[in-house]
């Protein structure tokens, strides 16, 4: 039970960690070397596009099991 509440309370805190760089434009965050390939595949606004939505999908689910919402089907 308490596994579950740091798993779900961790997926909510990176999501929106995700969500928030995207949003922003972090310079730190899409400068890494990880980051690089989905730059160079998609150009800078399509990596902020699914780094948004990787964050607010990871915000969703940890959110919805954290809180018990009902938001998704899962």
């Amino acid at each position: 039970m308490e596994e579950s509440i740091i798993l779900n309370g961790l997926f909510l805190f990176f999501g929106l960690i995700l969500f928030t760089a995207a949003l922003f434009n972090w310079h730190y965050f899409f400068n890494q070397r990880k980051a690089q390939f989905l730059i160079k595949a998609l150009g800078i606004n399509g990596a902020r596009i699914v780094y948004a939505l990787l964050g607010l999908f990871f915000a969703l689910v940890g959110a919805n099991q954290l809180f018990s919402l009902d938001i998704l089907p899962f």
